[in-house]
Parts: structure tokens; sequence; C-alpha cells
């Protein structure tokens, strides 16, 4: 039976969170309007903690470890909903968020939608974690205006489910959200951002842990983006890699000093940020230089 909105949850030792992340959710209203996938390949106590406290909760489960791409792949493949949303376990959803959702996908003909990202109890975090959040999220801090967008957050997008399916067969075994929404935009379709859709992160990773995975991400972004591209593009992208960090930095900088929120925070932060975004730029480079390796295997948040 056809659901309205279908929730897909890629897990992977998510057991401080997942308890808050789902009971938002249900929060907003029952499996007769909006099923909740998870599909886990944690160590820790997450599946236990969803099997036990929300078994309406479809839980996918693969015991080898499963990148995030793969979890959100599988679990799509088993959605029925109408609108795919597509959130994190570091996502808690606002009181409204399932009413807009379903709103603005109702108002817009537009296949993707997404919302902005705001930082849990801002006031509780030191420079380490605001730091993460804006290299990550800051773009997305509220508010965020109607409209048009060239990007939009991977932990609070949706799509309508004629994009991600061919009829009744899925178009992704692996869902990345950057190539996807590059695709789309190719051939025509628009990323639509709204500002009634809102989620707050809740991301308790420690900076150490954080920073490593920023080498990661750029690797497998390059790697997986020049996969088939000639030698001529590569040598052009790896040469102006090293440029990366100051591109990103003003980028950020831009969107972000437009909200005219917490600019004390992001003024503090600017070192931490510029090495984050330093050694992305070091995994594209890599990656331009010798693939994605491994490092798409290894992202679990």
């Amino acid at each position: 039976m056809t659901k309205p909105v279908s929730v897909i949850i890629a897990t992977h030792n998510a057991e401080t969170v997942i308890i808050e992340c789902l009971t938002r959710l249900r929060r907003q209203g029952g499996p007769e309007n909006m099923e909740i996938i998870v599909a886990d390949s944690s160590e820790d106590e997450t599946p236990q903690l969803i099997e036990k406290y929300f078994p309406d909760v479809l839980l996918l489960r693969f015991e080898r470890e499963t990148s995030l791409p793969e979890l959100r792949g599988q679990g799509i493949a088993r959605s029925e909903g109408n609108i795919i949303a597509i959130l994190d376990p570091y996502s808690m959803v606002m009181p409204n968020w399932l009413v807009e959702l379903s709103r603005v996908h109702k108002e817009q003909r537009h296949p993707v939608i997404g919302g902005y990202v705001d930082l849990i109890h801002p006031e509780q975090h030191g420079l380490l974690d605001w730091a993460q959040y804006i290299n990550e999220y800051g773009m997305f801090l509220s508010p965020v205006e109607e409209g048009e967008i060239e990007i939009l957050p991977g932990s609070n997008i949706s799509y309508k489910r004629a994009v991600l399916f061919d009829g009744n067969k899925p178009r992704y075994e692996i869902f990345w959200k950057t190539f996807v929404n590059a695709g789309l935009k190719e051939s025509g379709s628009v990323l639509w951002q709204s500002p009634a859709v809102g989620v707050e992160l809740w991301k308790p990773v420690g900076f150490a842990s954080f920073f490593l995975t920023r080498f990661a991400h750029g690797r497998c972004y390059a790697g997986t983006r020049c996969a088939g591209s000639g030698l001529t593009t590569r040598i052009l992208r790896l040469i102006s890699s090293p440029l990366l960090p100051f591109v990103l930095q003003y980028r950020w900088t831009r969107r972000y000093w437009s909200k005219k929120r917490y600019r004390i925070k992001f003024i503090l932060t600017i070192p931490l940020q510029f090495l984050l975004f330093s050694y992305w730029s070091l995994g594209e480079f890599t990656g331009y230089m010798a693939g994605p390796g491994d490092c798409c295997r290894k992202l679990y948040y």
C-alpha cells in the first residue's frame, strides 16, 4: 500500500541520538501517513533500541560495514512513499516538519525539496562543535529563502517518488545525493529550498573523528566525480585543487554571513573552518590523482 511519505535514515553507531530522532518523527504522525525505514550497519546498540522502542519502524540490518550511500539506496528500494525524505539520525525534525514537507511538495512541482538545518541548543556548544556545524551545514542555517538553490543539505532533503524510481524499480542502488542532484539539474530540474521545512542538528561526534572524515569525503567525491573523465579534465581539476580551501571558505562566508546570526561564532572558528576545508581539499587532490581508493566505503556519517 502506497504511503504519503517515506522517511529513510541510514545509521552507523547512532545509539546516542536514535531515540530522540525517532521520537520526534513519531510525534509527527502514525504509520498510516508516514513510514520510517532505518537501514543500519551498527556495532553498538542502535538496532536493539529501535526494535525495543519503535517496533513499527522498518529496520533493515546489515551485519557487514556498509557506507551511508549504500544504506540509503537499500532504504529507498524498500520505500513505498509518494514523497521520499532522507534524514540522518542526527536530524531532529521540527514539530511541523511533516505537515510542511507535504504542503510544499503539493504546492511545488519541483522534484527535490530541502530545508534548513540549525544547530540544536546553540548556546551549549563550544567552538569545536560550531566549526564542525558551520563546515558541514552553515550554509543552511535559518533563515533560508524560498526558491531555487544550487545545493541542498543531505540531512534534510526529499524527493518526489518518480525521480528515484523507474516504475517500481529504484534508479539508484547506491544513493549519492550530490551526484543524483547534479544529474537532475542537468536534465532541467530545479533544487527547491523551503524555509518551512526544518531540522535541528544533534551530532555528538568528536572533532578529531570529524576532521578525519573530511579527507575521506573529499577523496571519494573527487574519485567518483572523475570516473570516466579524460586525462585533461583530471589534470585541470588536480592543479586547481590547492585553491579549493579559499574558494570554499569564500562561499561559506558569503552564505553564512547573510544570515546575520551567530556571526561571532563564525569569526572565532575561521581558522578551524579553513583547516577542515584544507583537509577536504587534500582529499580531492588525492582523488583526482589516484581515484577514490577505499574512502567511499568509510563514509559512515
